[in-house]
């Protein structure tokens, strides 16, 4: 159907002006902005006054496992939250991923973001019937998402550097269980992949292995191989913690990323996660080969790893997106991971006139994480864009009175005014409730899991 907004204060593709008019919603697109054609009619009419309309949110790196598992982590470093993650997000059926992908991506949805990311996992093995429930969560909400399925195939416990006798016996002689091949998972992805493309095109997948000092450099060529035969992108946890960057040149005798230049595994389709702990050369690496960066700030310092460079690698050319990370690091709101990347900049930076600004760090979230997504008509209010939309309830002392609106979004606004949502012209979500989904019921089953 068509929709017409009527009356609309709308952020501009320059993400620091503001403009004023009418929005016109048709075949899933903006088919005008500002003054209409003559004559435009719509199937439904929305005054939105009082409303001020944003592009939806892009969550460039998330983790839908988590949607069980909020408020269960507190002062443990990444190396130790690992082993609670590991256990906490195994041995799920079919509807309890179908759950939990779909309370995680609800309060995405509710906080203003209509497009992610989601690092799928999936322990002990990965499954096309799990992936196909994650699919489904994601289709049945309206969401767009990219499922990048997360995998590794060496024990957690031997791609730490631990000293001798630092584990103890009983753990360190404990059996493994057998783990899925490379070949598997290389197979259950191409079919995932190839399945995902019979769908509108909202929910794609895409590789995404765990992290690659975790890998086996077989594994590694595996994904690299498929990734180049359908250049369907691959993101990956990289550097998040300095004991990777430690083990990596134990492992390798050179950078973790320098070990995948080695490898042929860079290009601009690749993202890497967190990356705090990247050398200079790796950094200038990254701008070489146009190598996507997700800055997740807010689970960076829950998990004590760190601060990104984030100037640097701006100064580099470097395209940086912005991602939450999972609901057990802090939440997975896009608001908060906005303000965070800005102030950030301002404890690392000396010099005041290059910290981020409330416009950086929306480009960030926009104009990077479209690249990141591989959907470039995405995350702007402009003709012929995607009609991803957020209308912000602004008649509230958050908004009154106005100031800059540009800074007011990015350092006051929560995800807390998000009334409605449009994805590729679908309303899906109308007074901050889902009109696709029985929130009750949902919460309700998420519970019992």
């Amino acid at each position: 159907m068509t929709t017409l907004l009527k009356n609309a204060k709308y952020l501009l593709p320059d993400y620091v002006s503001w403009g004023e008019g009418d929005i016109l919603l048709a075949g899933g697109r903006i088919a005008a902005v500002g003054a209409l054609p003559q004559g435009a009619e719509a199937d439904e009419v929305i005054d939105a006054r009082g409303k001020l309309v944003i592009p939806g949110f892009i969550n460039a790196h998330a983790h839908s496992y988590t949607g069980y598992l909020k408020g269960s982590i507190d002062c443990m470093p990444l190396d130790i939250y690992m082993l609670h993650a590991i256990a906490g997000g195994s041995s799920r059926s079919a509807r309890e991923i179908y759950v939990s992908t779909m309370v995680e991506a609800l309060e995405m949805l509710k906080s203003g973001t209509t497009s992610v990311v989601d690092h799928f996992s999936e322990r002990p093995s990965l499954t096309t019937e799990g992936l196909r429930s994650a699919a489904d969560a994601f289709d049945n909400l309206g969401m767009r998402a990219n499922i990048a399925t997360m995998f590794a195939d060496r024990g957690f416990l031997d791609t730490i550097p631990l000293l001798p006798g630092e584990l103890p016996d009983e753990v360190r002689d404990r059996p493994s269980g057998r783990a899925q091949s490379p070949e598997e998972y290389i197979a259950v992805v191409e079919q995932a992949y190839l399945d995902a493309r019979e769908r509108d095109g909202r929910v794609r997948v895409i590789l995404g292995t765990d992290g690659p000092q975790r890998c086996s450099d077989h594994l590694l060529e595996l994904t690299g191989e498929l990734e180049r035969k359908y250049e369907m992108g691959w993101q990956t946890h990289a550097l998040e913690a300095k004991t990777q960057a430690v083990f990596a040149r134990e492992q390798y005798g050179v950078g973790l990323i320098e070990h995948m230049r080695d490898m042929g595994l860079l290009n601009s389709r690749l993202s890497l996660v967190h990356a705090v702990w990247l050398s200079e050369r790796e950094m200038e690496l990254c701008a070489e080969y146009g190598v996507n960066i997700v800055h997740c700030p807010g689970s960076n310092l829950h998990l004590g790893s760190g601060i990104a460079p984030v100037g640097r690698y701006r100064e580099l050319g470097v395209n940086v997106a912005l991602g939450s990370d999972g609901g057990n690091c802090g939440g997975v709101a896009m608001p908060e991971q906005l303000r965070l990347a800005a102030r950030l900049s301002r404890v690392t930076e000396p010099d005041y006139a290059r910290w981020l600004t409330a416009a950086d760090a929306l480009k960030m979230d926009y104009s990077g994480g479209k690249r990141v997504l591989m959907r470039g008509s995405c995350g702007a209010i402009a003709e012929g864009a995607d009609a991803d939309l957020v209308l912000l309830d602004a008649d509230n002392c958050l908004w009154q009175p106005e100031g800059d609106l540009t800074c007011q979004l990015v350092y006051g606004e929560s995800g807390a005014n998000v009334d409605t949502v449009f994805v590729a012209g679908r309303k899906v979500l109308q007074g901050g409730r889902s009109t696709l989904v029985d929130e009750e019921a949902l919460y309700a089953e998420a519970r019992e899991y």
